[in-house]
């Protein structure tokens, strides 16, 4: 009698913002999928800032969400750098003028709950149905077709694959490795070791707009080795306190309300906005204000036989730059393109086929991992400054290059137009070619379409050449002035 193939099933682990708009994502294929949460329910606990670039915008087109999604994004009309010991205005610039014209949609914040309410009332019932909460993974185990996960409270999923989309301290990423080494799954009741590393610790939290404050401007003040963050939003704005360690650790730190205060008593001075100290902005605060260490870095392996990895269990970046959410959106969008280009030819593939696709998802998506890393590590310590360069970079460089605006032309702008987007869904909302176009686009008559107007490569160097010239001259007059003043 011949055996009748098992249908290709993903275990999704983890139910955060990528896992909700990974469901969105299935939602729109033939695959099958379920996911994971440890938690009661999928809203956090601690309402934060969510950055969306745009690219991410042209999936949300693709998904149909952008109508969806629109009643709880805010614009960014201003960004202002400050001296946070005196409230002094360093640089500004309307970084969303120049974005929107470069790439046809700007970057937009969001209230995190309100987006994460909006992804999943949008989502149809069927894919609700395939979210179960109140399921904390404790091992995985993988056979030669398929994979099996055992949860905490007795319950096991079987499937074809699994995706850890668990976060920072993935349990699907330590019991890989540990099967990768040979080795029993890693005691749960025991701290493992983070691969990332936390040079800063961030608390925060969100308050109503502050009395004479104007609407839709980041406000970033520096100063030696802390910074300051106030956004205000259409109707509510958002606080953020850097500081940075005084070790860089790989511990797992949990901080409680003591530990809050100290930060509230040590830095409760600095400016957050021209007449507006920390301790000011904190007295406003609604709900419970949060802190959390800012994990930094990368993982070296995304997957192992039937398990790959993606966003925060693969790469945590500081938060300033807002990519989180959205290099892990593009992770899933690269990796469920490949999938379905996969199962298109062989719907039950070997180990061997799917390790052949999660290396080449993982080669993708690192051609860019160098830039991106570098512009989050980059953004944190221009404001919460770590060296003498940091600090001469922030007061001196940086305005007298108008750097943040070349940095969104030949750093920003490449990195945005490479992109990926879905292969089958059309894109309905993105009429015209931007200044900037895009490389990718979604299949036409089964060849995806690419962008010949794309900055080349020519391009890109020759203008990064002029910045770094411009970097250059203005550092060694920054240093000579700072020589002058000495003496």
């Amino acid at each position: 009698m011949a055996t009748t193939e098992k249908p290709f099933r993903v275990i999704i682990v983890g139910g955060g913002l990528v896992s909700l708009t990974a469901a969105h994502i299935f939602s729109k294929t033939d695959i099958d999928f379920v996911i994971l949460e440890q938690h009661e329910n999928l809203l956090p606990e601690i309402g934060s800032l969510l950055n969306l670039w745009p690219p991410t915008f042209r999936i949300l087109d693709q998904l149909g969400l952008l109508d969806a999604v629109q009643p709880v994004l805010n614009d960014i009309k201003l960004g202002v750098t400050l001296s946070a010991d005196d409230g002094t205005i360093l640089s500004q610039i309307d970084p969303n003028t120049i974005i929107q014209k470069n790439h046809g949609y700007g970057v937009r914040v969001t209230h995190r709950p309100l987006f994460i309410e909006a992804l999943y009332r949008n989502l149809p019932d069927s894919a609700k149905a395939r979210i179960n909460l109140r399921k904390r993974v404790v091992n995985v185990k993988v056979s030669d077709d398929g994979v099996s996960v055992e949860c905490e409270d007795g319950t096991i999923e079987d499937g074809s694959i699994v995706i850890g989309a668990d976060g920072v301290h993935s349990r699907v990423r330590q019991c890989m490795q540990a099967m990768a080494e040979g080795k029993p799954p890693p005691d749960k009741s025991r701290p493992q070791k983070s691969p990332y590393v936390t040079t800063y610790r961030m608390l925060f939290g969100n308050i109503p707009i502050p009395p004479g404050l104007d609407s839709n401007v980041n406000r970033e003040c520096a100063a030696e080795r802390v910074s300051t963050q106030l956004l205000t939003g259409d109707s509510q704005a958002w606080f953020g306190v850097y500081e940075a360690l005084d070790k860089p650790t790989s511990e797992r730190i949990r901080y409680t309300e003591k530990d809050k205060q100290k930060v509230l008593e040590k830095w409760g001075h600095l400016y957050m906005a021209p007449g507006w100290t920390v301790r000011d902005v904190y007295a406003l605060h609604v709900g419970e204000a949060g802190m959390v260490n800012l994990e930094e870095g990368k993982v070296d392996k995304w997957f192992w036989k039937r398990i790959v990895l993606v966003s925060d269990a693969v790469r945590k970046l500081e938060p300033h730059a807002g990519l989180g959410y959205n290099s892990g959106l593009a992770d899933v969008v690269v990796l469920v393109n490949k999938l379905r280009r996969l199962l298109q030819t062989d719907p039950s593939p070997t180990t061997e086929a799917l390790e052949v696709v999660f290396a080449d998802y993982q080669k993708e998506r690192m051609k860019d991992e160098p830039v991106i890393q570098s512009m989050s590590r980059r953004r944190a310590r221009i404001t919460g400054w770590l060296s003498p360069m940091n600090r001469i970079m922030a007061k001196y460089i940086a305005p007298w290059t108008n750097m943040a605006y070349w940095s969104l032309l030949y750093i920003f702008a490449p990195v945005v137009s490479r992109v990926p987007v879905l292969e089958w869904l059309e894109e309905k909302s993105l009429k015209e070619t931007p200044m900037v176009p895009y490389v990718h686009h979604p299949l036409t008559d089964g060849t995806e379409a690419t962008s010949k107007r794309s900055l080349s490569k020519g391009h890109s160097s020759y203008g990064i050449s002029i910045y770094t010239g411009a970097i250059a001259l203005a550092a060694l007059i920054a240093a000579g002035f700072q020589y002058y003043r000495r003496i």
